[in-house]
């Protein structure tokens, strides 16, 4: 079975309490735009990804671990 796209960001999400659905209210991201993204079917956009890094308190220095992990295994985006 392959693995999940953005498993840190969804477990971070877990953590926190929040589903796809508050998380989109929190954030302003539509629900079926956020869907997407998190099924790795479309481009995040910088304010989605600072608004979530604000509602989840996703430090500066961590984003890359949450959004580019291809990036972060040396593997091309």
């Amino acid at each position: 079975m392959a693995k999940k796209p953005y498993i840190k960001l969804r477990r971070l999400m877990e953590d926190q309490g929040l589903n796809q659905g508050e998380l989109s209210a929190l954030t302003g991201i539509n629900y079926n735009t956020l869907g997407k993204h998190l099924n790795d079917r479309g481009d995040w956009l910088f304010s989605e990804i600072t608004a979530i890094c604000r509602v989840l308190h996703i430090p500066q220095d961590k984003i890359g671990e949450y959004f580019f992990p291809r990036v972060e295994k040396g593997e091309s985006a």
